[in-house]
């Protein structure tokens, strides 16, 4: 066989495949309003992709969105009835394809909530760093406030016991300078008497 025959032969293969593919997806009549159809079409002008395509992979996107904003205990219980479903589904389809089966394409919803699971302990423990951290911080800032606290009153404590201390000084001062004269009077006056005594012994 040449290249030429080996390339016509890739070439069916792609296409089985690719109607295979397609018969997965089930059809869905949806209507937009005008401005989502005029994003649609603008996008998949932008990147050059099928219009059908562009919507239904943005459909798949939401879904899953929508599916992990539920609440686990739903979540795992319809994740089970929607894999239940889709088999169902794919069953159907090969039937009226006249196949004996067809693979089910798609979100594995058990799957996806498993990882949703795991995604939202991941969101738990940083969420819980995150808040150790700034419970650390405010801690770190009060300790920080009660330091500064601490000193200024150390200080200004120090500085009224400086204050007294002059002042006690300052007191003594006063007090031994008020003393010296009275004691120069009470010496003056015994002198004054030692005096008049010696002056009427004499006499007498």
């Amino acid at each position: 066989m040449s290249n030429a025959q080996s390339l016509i032969e890739q070439f069916y293969q792609e296409e089985q495949e690719l109607k295979a593919q397609e018969a997965t997806f089930t059809p869905l009549d949806l209507s937009v309003s005008s401005a989502d159809m005029a994003m649609i079409n603008i996008i998949s002008k932008r990147f050059n992709k099928d219009k059908q395509v562009l919507v239904r992979e943005a459909l798949s996107q939401a879904l899953i969105d929508m599916f992990n904003a539920l609440e686990p205990v739903e979540r795992k219980m319809l994740s089970k009835e929607a894999d239940e479903m889709a088999n169902s589904i794919a069953q159907e389809i090969a039937e009226e394809q006249g196949l004996d089966q067809l693979e089910v394409t798609g979100t594995n919803w058990a799957q996806q909530d498993k990882q949703a699971a795991k995604d939202e302990k991941k969101a738990e423990k940083i969420a819980q760093q995150e808040r150790e951290k700034l419970e650390a911080e405010i801690r770190a800032e009060i300790e920080a406030e009660q330091a500064d606290i601490n000193r200024d009153e150390t200080a200004e404590a120090a500085n009224e016991a400086e204050a007294h201390t002059e002042e006690s000084h300052e007191a003594l001062s006063e007090t031994a300078g008020e003393s010296e004269p009275q004691e120069n009077s009470i010496f003056g006056e015994s002198q004054e008497e030692e005096k008049e005594t010696s002056s009427n012994s004499i006499f007498a």
